[in-house]
């Protein structure tokens, strides 16, 4: 790869972003790495106070001739002296994190709301994208865990792509993952469990405001944490009913089973180990491998925590039954509000997920039965539904997707319950039950 260092009033249509010298919750793209395909990038960067940049030669166009001798002169014009250079920036979710109980959680941020120019796409096509990802994440994650299983080192560079595919993949519907992480399960499979808690953390840490840096550590602690396993007894991973002493012995070494094999490997991140070795840690001292307390586990953790426990809740993993999504973000809330969670990570969850998550079956205020398909975030309470049966309890016949927001408008309907699908009585046909094939 070839780069070269330009000021950014060298910069043109076609040519290629490497870096940027702004903190990437500054820029107004979702990704430091990209082609400029027109004059407003050029403008949206300015106004986000770019200086100087790096440009890849290999995939895009390079300055033109006759000017290449003036950008270095240019460059040095524009960079601050070492005197007068601003401070590095820290991770808003380190603030965040620090605030004291008593503030909000739900205090609007504004980072991830500029990202206007990506081409967003409608949420049944990124389905079919996600669809694909999750493909890749479960062979990925069965390679690991082989690895893992053996003792072999692995690479941190086989899970990068991943990562970054996922992040293209929320910029375009950031509902698409989402809605795959929210289908019913048949088969319980580590492979599953990685890709719901890696569908959760990416979109919560964006929402925290966390670094680039931040989010490729979480993303890659997500689906490495429970990689131990592979080492232990797999009909204990969804057991479903309480562990025995002799059990829950096992079950605690399997993120020292991970840690001991990243420690062998050169590429991986110290906190990437952190965030493995500490995600079954608990802010009273009653978590494990080390028992450690709220003020010895690292802020990053509250955000593998909550994904981890959401992902087990709705899908009945360790020694409970799985739960509605509402009724797991219920738990988990009342959870951070006695400590055990970071209150601010779970406000956060609960705007990532909505009131009414995705695929929640619901009751309408005209006794018309629904699964929530997308979600408002400006209007939580009023989501765009798929009608399954009339008011008359009749199975729909034909496709009715509705927008509650436009019908409450019009005709003031609303969302009165959440219905749980293996409620016979509630779905006597069985037609609320959105299974992953």
């Amino acid at each position: 790869m070839s780069t070269r260092k330009i000021s950014i009033s060298q910069l043109r249509k076609g040519m290629y972003i490497h870096e940027l010298d702004i903190s990437w919750m500054k820029s107004p793209f979702l990704r430091h790495r990209r082609k400029i395909s027109a004059e407003n990038d050029i403008a949206l960067l300015k106004k986000a106070g770019v200086k100087q940049l790096y440009i890849d030669l290999s995939r895009g166009d390079d300055i033109q001739e006759g000017v290449q001798e003036s950008v270095q002169e240019s460059v040095q014009e524009s960079t601050p002296s070492a005197q007068t250079a601003a401070p590095s920036d820290t991770s808003p979710l380190k603030e965040a994190c620090e605030r004291s109980d008593s503030t909000s959680c739900v205090k609007e941020q504004t980072h991830f709301t500029v990202k206007k120019t990506v081409e967003k796409a409608a949420l049944n096509e990124e389905l079919k994208v996600a669809k694909v990802l999750q493909g890749k994440i479960s062979k990925l994650v069965n390679e690991l865990g082989s690895l893992i299983k053996e003792g072999r080192p692995i690479s941190a560079q086989s899970i990068t792509p991943v990562i970054n595919e996922a992040l293209e993949s929320i910029s375009r519907n950031d509902q698409a993952l989402l809605t795959m992480l929210h289908l019913q399960r048949q088969d319980l499979k580590l492979g599953d469990h990685a890709f719901g808690v890696f569908a959760v953390i990416l979109p919560l840490a964006l929402k925290l405001d966390c670094s680039e840096e931040e989010v490729n550590e979480l993303g890659m602690a997500a689906l490495l944490h429970d990689m131990g396993w592979s080492r232990l007894p797999m009909h204990l991973f969804a057991k479903k009913k309480a562990y025995t002493g002799a059990e829950m012995q096992l079950i605690r070494q399997h993120p020292l089973i991970v840690e001991s094999v990243l420690n062998k490997c050169s590429d991986f991140p110290e906190r990437v180990k952190i965030l493995v070795r500490q995600h079954h840690e608990r802010s009273d001292g009653r978590g494990f491998p080390q028992r450690l307390k709220k003020e010895s586990i690292h802020k990053l953790t509250e955000i593998l925590q909550v994904a981890d426990v959401y992902d087990e809740y709705i899908h009945g993993l360790g020694d409970h039954p799985g739960m509605l999504p509402a009724n797991a973000l219920k738990k988990i809330y009342q959870a951070a509000r006695n400590g055990l969670y970071s209150e601010t990570v779970v406000g956060k969850m609960i705007h990532v997920m909505g009131i009414f998550p995705l695929t929640s079956a619901v009751e309408l205020s005209n006794g018309e039965k629904a699964l929530v398909v997308e979600i408002d975030k400006q209007k939580p309470l009023l989501p765009k539904v798929k009608i399954i049966y009339e008011a008359d309890g009749q199975a729909c016949k034909i496709e009715k997707i509705i927008d509650l927001v436009d019908q409450h408008d019009a005709e003031n309907i609303r969302v009165v319950k959440v219905i749980d699908p293996l409620n016979e009585q509630a779905d006597p046909l069985g037609l609320l039950r959105v299974v992953a094939v």
